[in-house]
């Protein structure tokens, strides 16, 4: 073959191969269907399978837990020590559950919305990089809250954190007065850690950004109750959240750039799809 037909060849394959970014995004688009359709367990599966396979979804789980012996981060300690602090005051008050108080003294609506945004992109990003998967996410109209709606919502799920709808049983046992042994459950060390690192992603990005986080987050609470859940003494809580918020601050540190692009494609309500797009284009960035 000569060289100006090789040159024709290479040319060909070139313009007729799809680029890793293409596969993805026709990858992605398979996934928002299956998610929309409730096929859960098919859309994890398929996530799995294009986990690292010509690049697709190279950072979905890719972030590595802290070991479980007190971690020493240095330079993050003083914002581990704050979320901490953040922590126990909820705890603390765990019967004055809220995730966001709108109030109007201080913020304004734009900025109430903003910081819901921030706050849910943390729980998506956290568990995306842990390997687990969001399947569905809300983020609160901003025109609700410029009618003065008295409480701020928004919310990511995740396929596998079902238990928690057993939690909510147990809940409902100790409000009764009643044996809380039958109702106590179990669930793997990997499924506890990742919830765990998942839901304090909120709370660690409110931190990152504000330098603390408003009201009271019901994120902390639902923590409480699922480490009671699993028999956790109070010590053994203390120091599991304080090893959970260690590893919500390193990722969120370590990953800016794709927080704030996925933050900007929820503030859009975007498919799922289209926000593990925005990660993914933001670390392959990062990489290069």
């Amino acid at each position: 073959m000569s060289v100006t037909s090789y040159l024709q060849a290479s040319r060909l394959i070139v313009i007729g191969a799809k680029s890793p970014v293409d596969c993805r995004r026709k990858a992605l688009e398979r996934l928002n269907k299956e998610l929309s359709r409730g096929n859960y367990d098919t859309a994890l599966s398929l996530v799995k399978q294009l986990k690292g396979k010509h690049g697709c979804l190279s950072a979905f789980g890719s972030a590595k837990l802290l070991p479980k012996k007190l971690p020493v981060l240095d330079k993050l300690d003083s914002l581990i020590d704050s979320v901490s602090r953040s922590i126990e005051s909820v705890s603390a008050e765990s019967n004055s559950v809220r995730i966001f108080k709108v109030d109007e003294t201080k913020t304004s609506p734009e900025e109430d919305w903003f910081a819901v945004v921030q706050h849910e992109s943390g729980h998506f990003l956290v568990g995306y990089l842990l390997g687990v998967l969001p399947r569905r996410y809300e983020i609160p109209n901003l025109e609700a809250i410029k009618q003065n709606v008295s409480s701020v919502t928004g919310r990511v799920e995740f396929v596998g954190f079902e238990f928690l709808k057993e939690v909510g049983a147990a809940n409902q046992f100790m409000k009764d007065d009643l044996d809380l042994s039958i109702s106590q459950g179990k669930i793997s060390s990997k499924t506890l850690n990742n919830f765990s690192c998942v839901i304090l992603g909120g709370m660690v990005t409110e931190h990152i950004l504000f330098g603390y986080s408003e009201g009271f987050y019901s994120d902390v609470v639902k923590l409480n109750s699922v480490l009671q859940w699993l028999g956790f003494t109070e010590i053994e809580m203390k120091a599991h959240i304080r090893w959970a918020a260690s590893n919500s601050v390193s990722l969120l540190h370590s990953n800016t750039e794709a927080r704030v692009s996925l933050a900007e494609a929820m503030a859009k309500a975007k498919t799922i799809g289209a926000c593990i797009e925005a990660i993914e284009s933001a670390i392959s960035r990062h990489q290069i």
